[in-house]
């Protein structure tokens, strides 16, 4: 392939010593030969980052952070087209963590005129037993509860499987997959590789969503970026009315080096962006729980 993007234009040059060894060479420009990989790539329903007219790279919408996070990319935040990996700081942070991967879907899916939706993918016997997505919950947090996809798998594979699928597909705008415990089966550097390079091709944001891991001796990924979320306490809105939706995030390992950066994040739903919370005062994070359990009687096997 890379004979494809040299300069000279062709794919093969003959030997000095045996002219005769291979056929002719035929002249092709790059361009041309890149317009043709387009071609076949839009053929087979993949697109690239570069060819659907979305921006490469999505952020949190805080300026600081975003700055920080463009390291040798030409863009501020994170790219798009790429696999991230976001753990809940303890358990109890399971819900606060799995409501940044959901924003974060819905600040990238916010870039695309098209609004295409979001994939969420999970383990069915997890889902039982610590709760599923909250259709209320989530139009609280300003999501269109029709724009996000639920997939049950029977196990860690086949959600990892199903990941597979999504990522390739470039009609999503982004894919989740929540993986319980701290060695998921089939979660390794070799699957995380398939995900991040399917990524690369199609545009579609891909996350991983851990809960119950250890983050700071995690399983090794691809992942572009690795993230712990908590709880935060919110600040109260005027007549005491209740505050934004908070969250402390803490980069563990991004792939220019960048380590360390953390924030206090609070969500607002009606300009779809995080701000930094400023004076927010240190009483301890409150940790959201799963507004349906598995002793609601509303809950059932899929």
């Amino acid at each position: 392939m890379n004979n494809i993007d040299s300069d000279s234009g062709q794919a093969f040059e003959p030997s000095p010593d045996n002219p005769s060894a291979v056929p002719p060479a035929i002249p092709a420009k790059a361009s041309v030969l890149r317009a043709r990989l387009a071609r076949i790539l839009a053929a087979s329903g993949v697109r690239t980052s570069e060819d659907d007219g979305v921006p490469s790279h999505f952020g949190f919408g805080v300026e600081r952070i975003d700055a920080a996070l463009r390291g040798n990319a030409k863009a501020d935040g994170l790219p798009r087209a790429a696999l991230h990996e976001l753990h809940a700081e303890n358990r109890d942070d399971r819900t606060s963590a799995a409501a940044m991967a959901l924003l974060m879907a819905q600040r990238c899916r916010n870039l695309d005129q098209e609004a295409p939706p979001v994939l969420w993918i999970s383990e069915s016997g997890e889902a039982r037993r610590q709760g599923r997505l909250y259709p209320p919950g989530l139009a609280e947090l300003g999501i269109d509860p029709d724009s996000i996809l639920h997939v049950d798998a029977p196990d860690a594979i086949a959600a990892l499987r199903a990941a597979a699928d999504g990522v390739r597909s470039s009609a999503m705008a982004a894919v989740i997959i929540e993986l319980a415990g701290k060695k998921p089966k089939g979660l390794d550097l070799t699957a995380t590789r398939r995900l991040s390079l399917s990524a690369q091709k199609s545009g579609t944001l891909s996350l991983i969503l851990r809960s119950g891991s250890d983050p700071e001796n995690p399983l090794p990924t691809a992942a572009f970026s690795r993230w712990s979320v908590a709880a935060a306490p919110s600040l109260a809105l005027e007549a005491n009315a209740p505050g934004h939706p908070a969250f402390d995030i803490n980069l563990l390992r991004h792939r220019s080096g960048l380590y360390g950066l953390n924030a206090r994040l609070e969500w607002n739903r009606d300009d779809q962006v995080f701000r930094e919370q400023q004076g927010a005062p240190d009483t301890g994070a409150v940790p959201a729980l799963a507004a349906v359990r598995t002793d609601h009687q509303g809950t059932r096997a899929a």
